[in-house]
């Protein structure tokens, strides 16, 4: 699968004016702090407006990014979160956006667009992206340096979780830390895309090596 080809796979309409209370405020807030431009759309199949895809765009390269995590000076937030589980700016705005709807708010997909790669990351049970976010991106400061092909070639977009088709997620509620119900599935096995393969390639994270099997990756 070449460039953009995920993305013409995808087989839901995105609705990017959607009728949620709080929306404009809960975007603006996600640029401030993902320093990042946002772009915010409902995904449904069944009429349930809750379902947002959300896509970030930070003007980083993957490096730049994880310098500045690691520091402390991004993806941190500077919020009161008193009351409110979960240490990340996403999973504190998606609870304020929750408390002015009555329809369960989720995220079905986030998207992080770097100026070298793409980050993707989906939803396998309830809130499970922006608890799992932290847990994510550190296993990304971990392994980024062992994603380049035997071509010393660097992938473009990285597609999280992919899973055996036998396994079955564990379902943490909401108000459980993210420490105590980590799920593995997000950090057992990548997809990578790069630019001189046709198809993803699979990263096993545990092995730090690439892979070939039969695994599954999400889609709607």
């Amino acid at each position: 699968m070449q460039r953009e080809g995920f993305r013409k796979n995808l087989r839901i309409r995105l609705d990017g004016n959607p009728p949620i209370s709080g929306l404009d405020d809960f975007k603006r807030n996600l640029e401030k702090d993902y320093y990042s431009t946002a772009l915010v759309r409902s995904c449904s199949q069944s009429g349930d407006r809750g379902n947002l895809v959300v896509e970030m765009h930070c003007p980083l390269a993957l490096n730049e990014l994880l310098f500045h995590l690691q520091n402390g000076h991004w993806g941190t937030g500077n919020m009161d979160y008193i009351h409110i589980n979960g240490a990340n700016p996403l999973t504190k705005r998606v609870w304020q956006l929750q408390q002015l709807n009555e329809c369960p708010i989720e995220i079905e997909e986030l998207a992080l667009e770097l100026n070298d790669v793409t980050l993707i990351i989906k939803k396998i049970y309830p809130h499970s992206v922006e608890m799992e976010l932290d847990l994510i991106l550190a296993a990304l400061t971990e392994h980024h340096t062992h994603f380049a092909n035997g071509k010393g070639e660097s992938p473009y977009e990285i597609y999280i979780p992919v899973i055996e088709e036998q396994l079955i997620p564990i379902q943490p509620k909401f108000s459980e830390t993210i420490s105590k119900y980590a799920d593995p599935v997000y950090l057992r096995y990548w997809a990578l895309y790069f630019d001189s393969e046709e198809d993803a390639v699979i990263y096993d994270l545990r092995s730090r090596s690439f892979i070939s099997g039969d695994l599954h990756m999400l889609n709607h």
